[in-house]
C-alpha cells in the first residue's frame, strides 16, 4: 500500500467538533505538518450575527456554517497550496490517486456518507435523523493499494481522527449507485513554504480594525431555550445548541492563536476563561435540550449573560492592546 508518512500525526485540532468536515480535515492535516497551524485561527472570533443568521434564520447545523477561518487564502499564508479538481469520474479518481499519494499529498473528495458501513454504524449510534443519512461528507484519503483505500476519519465517540481501511468495492459500488454525487469537490494540498508571519500579522490587524460585535446572540440563545426544547425533534438540530457549539469552538481555537502572539497574560487569560465557560454552557444547553438532568433555564441564562459581559470586556482589551503593540507575532528567528 502507498501510504502517506505521518498519518499518526493527523489529530483533531477542533475539540468542540464545530467545523465543517473539510475544514476540520484540512486543519488536522496541516497541524500534523507544522507547529504554526494555530495561526489560522486569527479570525476565529468571527461575527456572532453571522452565526445567528445561519442557526436561527436559516436553521443551519454547525457543520454547515462557513467559518471565516481555515480558508484557502490563509492556508496559503501558512505555506500550503490547495489544488481543486472539482468533480471527477471513478476512472480519473483511481488513476490520479496513486500519483498524488506517491507525491506525498493527501486526497479529499465528497461522497454520500451512507454508502460507507462505518458511517452508517456511527450515525445509528449517535441518533442521526434517518433523512440525513445520505448527506455528503468529505473523505480524507491517506493511502491506497490495489484492493483497499486508507481513510482517516473522526467518527470515534470523542471525534478524534483514526485510520481505517475500506475496500475499493465500497467506493465502486457507491459510485455505481449515485455517480452524480460521488467524487465531488476533489482536492489535494501540499506544503510549499514556511509561514508568512508578516502576512498573518497584517491580516490579523485588518481583522481587528473591522471587528465590531455586541454579542447579542447570547441573549437570543437564552430567550429561546424553552421553545426549542418543546419544538425541536433532534437535540443537535436546536439553534441554541448549534450556536453555542460554534461559539465555544471558535473561542477555543482563538486561544490557540493567542498563545503564539505577544498579547499579554490578561488578554490570553480572559479568552481562556471565555472559552472554558462557553464550552461548559454548550454542554449544559445540549443536556437541557435533550431533556437530561441539567441546570434550569434561568441558571443557564445567567451564565449566558455573564459570558456576554466577559466577551465585551475581552474584546475591548484585545483591540486596545493590539493597537499599542509594535509587533503582535514573533519574527521567524525570535520564537514566541
Amino acid at each position: 500500500m502507498i501510504q502517506l508518512p505521518g498519518v499518526d500525526r493527523i489529530r483533531t485540532r477542533d475539540p468542540n467538533n464545530h467545523l465543517h468536515c473539510r475544514k476540520t480535515q484540512l486543519l488536522a492535516y496541516v497541524g500534523g505538518r507544522t507547529p504554526w497551524s494555530d495561526l489560522l485561527m486569527y479570525r476565529a472570533l468571527g461575527s456572532t450575527s453571522a452565526i445567528y443568521r445561519h442557526c436561527y434564520l436559516r436553521g443551519g447545523d454547525r457543520w454547515a456554517f462557513d467559518t471565516p477561518y481555515v480558508d484557502d487564502d490563509d492556508l496559503g499564508l501558512l505555506g500550503f497550496e490547495v489544488f481543486s479538481a472539482g468533480t471527477v469520474d471513478l476512472a480519473r479518481f483511481e488513476s490520479g490517486l496513486a500519483e498524488f499519494l506517491g507525491a506525498g499529498q493527501p486526497v479529499f473528495f465528497y461522497a454520500p456518507r451512507h454508502h460507507f458501513p462505518y458511517w452508517v454504524e456511527f450515525m445509528r449510534r449517535v441518533g442521526t435523523l434517518p433523512e440525513e443519512y445520505g448527506l455528503l461528507h468529505s473523505f480524507l484519503v491517506c493511502g491506497a493499494s490495489s484492493t483497499d483505500v486508507l481513510l482517516v476519519d473522526n467518527t470515534a465517540d470523542d471525534h478524534e481522527y483514526f485510520p481505517l481501511t475500506v475496500g475499493w468495492d465500497v467506493l465502486r459500488d457507491g459510485y455505481a449507485r449515485e455517480p452524480e454525487r460521488w467524487f465531488t469537490g476533489c482536492a489535494t494540498v501540499r506544503q510549499v513554504s514556511d509561514p508568512d508571519r508578516a502576512g498573518f500579522e497584517a491580516a490579523y490587524r485588518a481583522f481587528l480594525a473591522g471587528f465590531r460585535d455586541g454579542f447579542e446572540l447570547y441573549d437570543v440563545i437564552g430567550d429561546n431555550l424553552a421553545v426549542e426544547r418543546a419544538s425541536v425533534a433532534a437535540t443537535y438540530r436546536a439553534p441554541g445548541v448549534n450556536s453555542l457549539a460554534l461559539l465555544a469552538g471558535s473561542r477555543t481555537l482563538f486561544c490557540r492563536f493567542l498563545a503564539h502572539t505577544h498579547h499579554g497574560e490578561p488578554v490570553r487569560a480572559a479568552y481562556a476563561r471565555i472559552a472554558q465557560l462557553a464550552t461548559v454552557l454548550s454542554d449544559r444547553v445540549t443536556a437541557f435540550q435533550a431533556g437530561l438532568p441539567a441546570l434550569s433555564a434561568d441558571q443557564i441564562r445567567r451564565g449566558l449573560t455573564q459570558l456576554r459581559t466577559r466577551e465585551q470586556r475581552a474584546a475591548r482589551m484585545l483591540v486596545e492592546e493590539a493597537a499599542g503593540l509594535p509587533r503582535i507575532l514573533p519574527t521567524a528567528d525570535s520564537g514566541r
